[in-house]
């Protein structure tokens, strides 16, 4: 009995501090894979689509669309993490969260440039 509620303080605090739905992309060379992500049924109403990267100099430019895909708006927070080729992160936290907003059925545009040339692949994490 006495295991039961430290137990169900940890699950409680789990459940309040996830990510719903991560995009992540990764080249090599010219070809690029995507790959997205979705663990709960908040993230059924946000949809990570188009995303791509490119070169602005010698670092890796990202840009990736979310969609809305229920009438009611959505209040989130997402933020892109950068890593290298051995898919160890790069600049740890140094992107804070960025809050956003998206009205039914709308989609957004969210872009960012990686903090140094290291970086090949990104992820866009998203949570509520």
């Amino acid at each position: 009995m006495r295991y039961l509620l430290p137990l169900a303080l940890v699950l409680a605090l789990a459940g309040c501090s996830s990510v719903n739905e991560t995009g992540t992309m990764t080249l090599s060379g010219d070809e690029s894979q995507q790959i997205i992500e979705s663990n709960s049924s908040w993230g059924a109403k946000l949809h990570i689509s188009d995303m791509k990267a490119g070169q602005a100099g010698n670092l890796l430019k990202a840009q990736a669309r979310i969609k809305n895909t229920s009438k009611k708006i959505v209040n989130f927070n997402y933020k892109f993490k950068w890593l290298d080729k051995n898919d160890f992160e790069v600049a740890v936290d140094s992107r804070p969260w960025t809050p956003m907003s998206i009205t039914g059925y709308e989609a957004k545009t969210v872009q960012a440039v990686a903090p140094n040339p290291s970086v090949t692949s990104y992820k866009i994490l998203v949570q509520n």
